[in-house]
C-alpha cells in the first residue's frame, strides 16, 4: 500500500466543517455485487462463543490469503440491564487462500471480552483493519454499560495475526460505531471515518489519540435507501482513481443495502465519484431472515488478484462475499458524471 504523501486541499484546523453532496446525477454504467453461489460462507458452528450468529468480518491480505477478524456471538452470555436480547460479542479468525473458501477458522476467540476492563465488559464487535507500514490497525465497537447505547471506538493493532495489543477508547466522549481507518496517512494524519448518528464524517489525527478537522462527508436523503443512517462499510482501497469506498446505508423501513463511491486520494473527505443505485441488496433468504431481517453489511473488502472480494453479513447471522472484477471498477471509474 502506497502511503498518500501529499494533500492538496487546504483545510481549516479548527472550524467544524459540514459538506454537500450531489447525488442525483446519472451515470452510464451501474455497477453490481455479484453473490457468490456458494454463499454463506461461514455459519454458527458448535463452539459455545459462535454458536449463534457469525458475520461483520474485517478483512485484509495477510501473506497471500485473506484473513477475516468476524463477530461472534453464542447463546451463553447477555449484556445485562437491557430491554432488548443482546448478546457478549467476540472477534474470531478466518483464513481463506482464494477469498472463497474457509480453510481455517479459529477454535477460540482472538480477541475477547475483558470483564475487568469496563469498556469492554459487554464485548468487541465490528472490525476494520487497515494497514499502514508494517501494521494492522484495528477499529472495533467496544461494549459497555456505560451510556445510552454502551457503543464506543476501540483500537488494536497486531502484525501477524497472533499477537493483539488492545489500545484503548477512540473518541471516548462519542457512542459511535461504523468507523475505520483510511489505510495511509494524509500529510503525515491518520484519517479516521466514523459515524456520529446518522451520517458519514471524517476526523484526523497525528497521535490516534487528539482529532481535528472533524468533517461531514455524507448525508442521509430523504425517500431514498439511505434515509434513515450510512456510514462507511470496508475501510476504503486505494486504486489509481482514487480511494474506493464500499458503504451501507439503512431505510426507515430497516432494510440495509450497499453502495459504492470515490474519494480523493490527496482528500479523502471529497466524493469524486457517486453512484445513487445500490451496489448489493438483501434478496436471499439467508438476507432476508435471521437474527436482524433484510440486512447486508460490510466490514472488509480487499483486491486479490483481479476482482475485488466484499465480505458481508447476512442478516446478522451469517457471512457471505461478493465480487466484481477489477475491470468493471476500472471503467465505472473512467466514465464521466
Amino acid at each position: 500500500m502506497n502511503i498518500i504523501e501529499k494533500n492538496k486541499t487546504s483545510m481549516n484546523l479548527k472550524k467544524l466543517e459540514t459538506i454537500s453532496v450531489k447525488t442525483t446525477s446519472k451515470v452510464p454504467y451501474i455497477v453490481k455485487l455479484k453473490k457468490y453461489e456458494g454463499n454463506p460462507i461461514l455459519k454458527p458452528n458448535h463452539n459455545k462463543w459462535e454458536d449463534r450468529n457469525v458475520y461483520n468480518a474485517a478483512a485484509t491480505v495477510y501473506n497471500g490469503k485473506v484473513y477475516l477478524l468476524y463477530r461472534a456471538e453464542g447463546y451463553d452470555e447477555l449484556r445485562e440491564g437491557l430491554k432488548w436480547e443482546c448478546p457478549i460479542t467476540r472477534l474470531g479468525l478466518a483464513i481463506s487462500e482464494n477469498g472463497f473458501d474457509i480453510n481455517y477458522r479459529s477454535p477460540q476467540a482472538v480477541f475477547d471480552r475483558d470483564k475487568k476492563d469496563p469498556w469492554r465488559e459487554y464485548g468487541c464487535e465490528d472490525p476494520r483493519i487497515s494497514k499502514i507500514g508494517d501494521t494492522y490497525y484495528i477499529v472495533f465497537v467496544s461494549m459497555s454499560r456505560f451510556g445510552y447505547t454502551g457503543d464506543r471506538l476501540g483500537l488494536a493493532t497486531t502484525k501477524d495475526f497472533k499477537t493483539f495489543h488492545n489500545h484503548g477508547l477512540i473518541m471516548k466522549e462519542f457512542e459511535q460505531r461504523t468507523s475505520g481507518l483510511l489505510p495511509g496517512k494524509i500529510n503525515d494524519y491518520y484519517a479516521l471515518f466514523h459515524r456520529p448518528m446518522p451520517n458519514m464524517w471524517i476526523s484526523y489525527s497525528k497521535d490516534l489519540k487528539t482529532w481535528e478537522r472533524m468533517k461531514c462527508i455524507l448525508q442521509t436523503k430523504d425517500s431514498s435507501w439511505y434515509e434513515n443512517k450510512l456510514g462507511i462499510g470496508a475501510p476504503p482501497i486505494e486504486t489509481e482513481h482514487g480511494w474506493l469506498l464500499f458503504w451501507h446505508g439503512k431505510n426507515n423501513k430497516a432494510e440495509y443495502r450497499l453502495g459504492i463511491m470515490l474519494l480523493d486520494k490527496n482528500d479523502p473527505s471529497k466524493i469524486i465519484k457517486f453512484q445513487e443505485e445500490p451496489i448489493l441488496e438483501p434478496q436471499e433468504e439467508y438476507e432476508l431472515k435471521g437474527y436482524v431481517a433484510n440486512t447486508v453489511y460490510t466490514n472488509g473488502a480487499v483486491l486479490l488478484k483481479d476482482k475485488f472480494f466484499v465480505y458481508y453479513g447476512c442478516s446478522d447471522k451469517y457471512l457471505s462475499v461478493a465480487t466484481i472484477n477489477y475491470d468493471e471498477i476500472d471503467y465505472w471509474c473512467k466514465q464521466k458524471v
